[in-house]
């Protein structure tokens, strides 16, 4: 799984101050067996998937299923990688709050709320 960086985790390349590319990341997000899998773009868009053998042989309603709950779950993180851009870009608190983008927190008790504490 890809981990969000948080703002003030991102570190600038040898270039300087300057931001990491953004356009280019992707947030991905896969089932406890790692046998589904779903990758999201900066903007929510699904582009790709993951789906293992043994995936395929749980049924399609199982994998329809399991892929819409991960679907969901990427597209939550790749909004939580927008909230970190726009921290990273001095964007002020207030205005960040008020597109409602998640927290890496919040989606953390996300991702348990589904999966269960991992320990």
């Amino acid at each position: 799984m890809t981990d969000i960086p948080a703002a003030d985790e991102l570190v600038a390349d040898d270039v300087g101050d300057a931001a990491p590319n953004w356009r280019t990341m992707t947030y991905e997000v896969f089932n406890p067996d790692h046998s589904v899998g779903v990758a999201c773009g900066r903007d929510g868009e699904i582009v790709g998937l993951h789906i293992t053998d043994d995936a395929r042989d749980n049924g399609d309603t199982w994998l329809c299923s399991e892929i819409v709950r991960l679907a969901r779950l990427a597209h939550q993180k790749s909004r939580v990688g927008l909230r970190a851009e726009m921290e990273f870009n001095g964007t002020r608190p207030y205005t960040i709050d008020s597109f409602d983008l998640p927290t890496e927190s919040t989606y953390r008790a996300m991702e348990n709320a589904e999966f269960g504490a991992t320990s």
